[in-house]
């Protein structure tokens, strides 16, 4: 939600700083997906086509083992290279002999699996190669099927990842997928790290519509080729991407819409001036009672509660009709039903013009739509309502500063604070703004000021514990989570930070745990207590446990955006889990990638 954002200190461009991820609860998440683990699954770089690639498929490299190779293996990985019918084949003593004559080859061509057995290891060697090396001929000039009849026969000289390989790469371009699994299956169960092998049939799987064991196969490459297969990676990235998108869609069929986490909730209503007209008594029933009691409920944050009572209030009618609408529009806004809330926002301002709020809240959804237009047009109409509101320019400032527009921002936190000083969220967005615009001194001034003037607001000690953090006062950081702690048990926010700093400056594992796990008690539907626990549990090589909080952000996603981040991590850290099962012994190179 837009009009919700809150600090995010990360420092101004001339800041060097190692302290990450401090954004508030609404933002961490997105922030979360987009830190090394993340990139570690979704690498970018350019692809290249499958059809057509020519020499691509018997370019150099057959497996990624890392044993001593033969002198026999070397001259194989060599002879695939050259991609072409001129690559002396090998014996078995491994010395290189030259490349039989044509006659000499036909005759293998024709020779009868029995006649095959009756001869030497060094004479099936030989052909082997003779045979492959007649096939990557063909292979250049296009004709697949002599290439295919050529390998086929090599394989029964001798059966070598390689001959199954190039024959596979023959029948991508013809087009027939199964015999390129097929084909890469006995490759694999030959060599069970040989990336080109796992390359060709990750593409196979794909243009079948088996994009969960495609996106496994490259991950493998990316995984035990060290993220140096750039086509591999943005393959697994757009696999990642696809899995996820065709996931959430369906989920969010069936997914039943709610609010999101109270500190979510509180922290929106909490960026408005609320209503403190006194209520009046009314008979119980009727619809004033209703928003009275919708009211009541709200200033005790029992959301679900208001939300009902704000429905019945609009539906039997009330004397504040305009008000319960903005009000219904927001939970409904809140729960990610953005056309329901548009919808519920022009009643509103059908029956009340002049009433500011309502203006404001549908320019947060125009912002998160993406109509910049739009958006500022709301503010306009609402200052010319009333100039001297000053949620409009706190608002328009949050705009400002989500399009990096600092300067303007700033601008507008100031005419809030001109126009209402009471309001403790202008004041610590300007100080966060004077940070991002690089007034260190500023920044910290500004802070100090509005810690004495809400010296029990447990917010502004959480966010200069972020601007603290970023500038490596991490005693003094830590001291301001604690103070927020203090004042409010219910913020899940400053445990998460102080987690933070334990897990990444401290190296505190059990204690950033213990805290994270205290955010989650403080508030059970916070997300970004979710994503943090996740986060320290994977890159502690506990995979399956950080599974378990993954699917918890599933539960919690809202919209299907939310649903496409945790679904992603969901499936890149099953992905791993796999390759951990199937391949024990690379897992010291994946432990590797990942820190």
């Amino acid at each position: 939600m837009v009009a919700v954002i809150k600090p995010d200190i990360s420092g101004p461009a001339t800041s060097n700083t190692t302290v990450t991820d401090a954004s508030p609860a609404t933002e961490r998440i997105k922030k979360f997906f987009e830190d090394k683990d993340w990139k570690f699954y979704a690498a970018v770089f350019a692809g290249v086509a499958v059809a057509g690639a020519g020499a691509y498929y018997l370019t150099a490299g057959s497996s990624s083992k890392k044993q001593k190779k033969s002198s026999s293996s070397k001259k194989k990985e060599a002879d695939e290279a050259t991609g072409k019918g001129k690559a002396p084949a090998s014996d078995a003593t491994g010395k290189a002999d030259k490349t039989s004559e044509p006659s000499s080859v036909d005759g293998w061509v024709n020779m009868t699996p029995e006649a095959i057995a009756s001869l030497t290891d060094a004479d099936r060697a030989e052909a082997a190669g003779a045979l492959k090396a007649k096939g990557n001929s063909f292979f250049s000039s296009k004709k697949y099927q002599e290439a295919i009849d050529f390998y086929t026969q090599a394989i029964l000289f001798k059966p070598d990842p390689i001959f199954y390989s190039n024959r596979a790469a023959c029948y991508a371009n013809l087009g027939k997928s199964d015999e390129v699994i097929a084909d890469c299956n006995e490759a694999l169960k030959l060599d069970s790290t040989y990336i080109k092998a796992l390359n060709r049939r990750a593409q196979a799987l794909e243009k079948k519509g088996n994009l969960s064991d495609s996106l496994y196969d490259f991950t493998c490459v990316c995984i035990l080729d060290g993220f140096k297969n750039e086509t591999a990676a943005k393959a697994m990235e757009r696999l990642l991407k696809k899995v996820s998108e065709e996931k959430a869609k369906e989920l969010i069929k069936t997914k039943k819409q709610k609010l999101p986490s109270p500190t979510f909730v509180s922290a929106y209503l909490d960026s408005f001036h609320q209503d403190q007209t006194p209520m009046t008594s009314t008979e119980d029933g009727s619809g004033d009672a209703y928003y009275n009691r919708a009211r009541k409920a709200l200033q005790e944050k029992k959301y679900e509660e208001a939300m009902d009572a704000f429905d019945k209030a609009v539906e039997l009618g009330c004397s504040q009709q305009a008000q319960a609408l903005n009000m219904q529009g927001t939970f409904v806004f809140l729960k990610g039903d953005t056309k329901g809330a548009v919808a519920a926002f022009n009643k509103a301002i059908e029956l009340d013009p002049k009433y500011v709020q309502t203006y404001i809240k549908r320019a947060s959804i125009y912002m998160e739509q993406g109509d910049i237009a739009a958006t500022f047009k709301q503010f306009e109409d609402a200052i010319g309502i009333d100039a001297s509101n000053p949620d409009i320019y706190y608002h328009r400032g949050q705009v400002n500063y989500i399009n990096g527009n600092f300067e303007a921002a700033a601008k507008d936190y100031s005419e809030s604070i001109k126009l209402d000083d009471s309001f403790v969220y202008s004041h610590i967005q300007l100080g966060v703004v004077q940070y991002k615009l690089g007034s260190i001194s500023s920044a910290m001034a500004t802070f100090k000021n509005t810690l004495k003037k809400f010296e029990n607001n447990a917010d502004v000690h959480n966010y200069y514990g972020e601007l603290l953090a970023d500038q490596q006062k991490i005693e003094e950081a830590m001291e301001m989570f604690g103070k927020a702690v203090e004042l409010d048990a219910k913020n899940p926010l400053p445990y998460i930070n102080k987690a933070m700093l334990m897990y990444q400056v401290r190296g505190d594992v059990q204690q950033a745990m213990d805290l994270c796990k205290g955010a989650l008690e403080a508030d059970p539907l916070c997300d970004a207590a979710v994503a943090s626990l996740a986060q320290i549990l994977l890159e502690q090589g506990q995979p399956a446990e950080a599974v378990r909080y993954y699917e918890m952000a599933i539960d919690l996603a809202r919209t299907e955006a939310e649903l496409e981040h945790a679904i992603s991590y969901v499936e890149a850290t099953k992905t791993q889990i796999r390759f951990a099962q199937e391949y024990p012994s690379a897992v010291p190179k994946l432990n590797a990638l990942r820190g």
